[in-house]
């Protein structure tokens, strides 16, 4: 609802867009696949490939995400909404005792530790912050390994 704001029932790369800027953070223009960052973000959850997420992709989305326990899910969006869900007053940050509890609960012990290792206290965490510490070396909760390919490199993204 937050990011829906021409309450259409779907997010496009406008409200997308919009709802990072709102937050402070500014979206890569073009990536490593030709694209923006926004047009990514969409097409990793867009199933029926109409440019949207409809309520129902989200829907998926965002189970999926939470349920995820192989790290294979793409987690982009999932993971601007976890943050918008931590950040109940909108105004682009949340604390770091949200952000520890999160972690714990996404991950473990040990990659709570590995985040929080040099951070003397109680303080205000950005979406920046927060996207490069849940993007961090791509970690994958609770133990399990990523496959890599024959060259050792992790696979591209691919559409399911």
């Amino acid at each position: 609802e937050r990011i829906d704001f021409k309450k259409d029932n779907k997010i496009d790369k406008e409200e997308l867009e919009h709802t990072l800027r709102s937050l402070g953070y500014e979206p890569v223009k073009v990536n490593q696949y030709g694209i923006s960052e926004v047009e990514q973000m969409i097409w990793e959850v867009d199933e029926d490939s109409d440019g949207c997420v409809s309520f129902e992709e989200f829907q998926m989305m965002f189970d999926r995400g939470r349920n995820d326990r192989t790290g294979h899910e793409p987690k982009k969006l999932f993971n601007l909404c976890q943050f918008m869900c931590l950040d109940r007053d909108g105004d682009g940050s949340i604390s770091s005792e949200e952000c520890m509890e999160m972690i714990m609960h996404r991950y473990d012990r040990a990659k709570l530790d590995e985040v929080f290792r040099n951070d003397g206290g109680e303080r205000e965490i950005t979406l920046s912050d927060f996207l490069a510490q849940v993007n961090r070396s791509h970690a994958v909760p609770k133990g399990l390994t990523r496959a890599r390919n024959s060259s050792g490199k992790m696979p591209s993204i691919k559409k399911r």
